[in-house]
């Protein structure tokens, strides 16, 4: 351990303050960027909040002596004085790449350089520095995906056991009829006869379009080359189901609890499923969360969020009224008697409700 008194240590009190103004700066520039450029609401938060706390380590390394008495910026080697114009960046990805890139470097020469002197603060540098690898992973990773998903407004549950029609019957016009999102979802299902009916549901999505998620089986998503995937919290993480199926695939993740959509984008999902609203034959081990869970999770997460739980026509309204732009219904589309209508008539109510006053 370095036990010359930090205030007595000039050259350490300027790398400690070139480099925490790096972070510093790194970090505000993605915030901007991703809640400025991309358009986002929770994922910013979380990097401001790791922001507030490098700031709070700074302030724990400086003691009572500020670190910036010992700038001296006429000397700095990257002063604009002593350098070459900036290249430009390309693009406004270009920009948000640099400074994740340059947020990395600093957290990990802050950690280094805090060891030598105090381990208790370099354990906490070393927490800022996966923070900001976890939260840079679910950012990108959000960016990478989001476009295939922006336009899906209604998803359709398909169970063989509640349908009116036969599993390829009701996918293909519940499609026609406007469902954005197919997932199956086959609890009881043998691999083999699950495998079998994914790949014709495959073709039938493909068509025209749509997405197909597959409930559960990760093995079975990748086998029939579906779109992606949607778990339950018991279930393995999204982050563990990504390594199998790659990083373009699409992984869903089942919500019950703010807290649990407030950490969906940095598991690893894609979207998530809001509920159950009310109770529902699908969910029958689970209690419903309730109109009021749809706008708090919905503020909790920049993901796709999509209401599920006994939507149909009796309850649509208050779904959509209570914030829901996105919708995930099982038994109101394809126990309907006529699927396709019913299909239809959720995507016009949901698009309605979507079109500006």
């Amino acid at each position: 351990m370095d036990q010359t008194p930090l205030h007595h240590d000039r050259d350490a009190r300027r790398l400690f303050d070139a480099v925490g103004n790096r972070l510093e700066e790194a970090l505000r520039t993605v915030e901007d960027q991703l809640r400025f450029r991309h358009g986002l609401e929770a994922i910013p938060r979380e990097w401001r909040a790791v922001r507030h706390d490098v700031g709070a380590l700074r302030r724990a390394i400086a003691g009572e002596i500020p670190t910036a008495l010992a700038r001296d910026v006429r000397s700095d080697p990257g002063h604009p004085d002593r350098t070459e114009d900036p290249t430009p960046h390309s693009d406004r990805h270009a920009v948000l790449a640099a400074n994740l890139a340059r947020a990395r470097e600093a957290a990990r020469s802050l950690e280094e350089e805090i060891r030598g002197r105090d381990t208790t603060l370099a354990r906490e540098a070393e927490r800022i520095r996966y923070r900001i690898y976890s939260l840079e992973s679910a950012a990108l990773g959000f960016l990478h995906r989001r476009e295939r998903l922006a336009a899906a407004r209604l998803y359709v549950l398909v169970t063989s056991a509640l349908a009116s029609g036969s599993p390829e019957e009701v996918t293909e016009r519940a499609v026609n009829g406007g469902a954005q999102v197919i997932q199956l979802r086959e609890k009881s299902m043998e691999g083999r006869e699950l495998s079998a009916l994914s790949e014709r549901l495959r073709k039938i999505t493909t068509a025209v379009g749509a997405l197909l998620i597959v409930n559960d089986r990760i093995e079975v998503a990748a086998l029939c080359g579906a779109d992606g995937v949607h778990l339950g919290q018991g279930d393995i993480p999204p982050t563990q189901a990504r390594r199998f199926l790659g990083p373009d695939a699409l992984i869903g993740l089942s919500t019950h609890a703010i807290e649990e959509a407030r950490n969906a984008a940095e598991e690893g999902a894609d979207y998530i499923g809001v509920g159950p609203i009310f109770p529902t034959r699908t969910k029958e081990h689970r209690h419903a969360v309730g109109l009021g869970y749809i706008s708090d999770a919905m503020r909790a997460t920049d993901l796709p969020a999509f209401a599920i739980g006994s939507v149909n026509r009796e309850t649509i309204d208050a779904v959509l009224e209570a914030g829901a732009t996105r919708v995930a219904i099982c038994t109101g589309v394809i126990a309907a008697e006529d699927v396709e209508a019913a299909a239809k008539f959720f995507r016009e109510r949901v698009d309605r409700n979507m079109a500006p006053a």
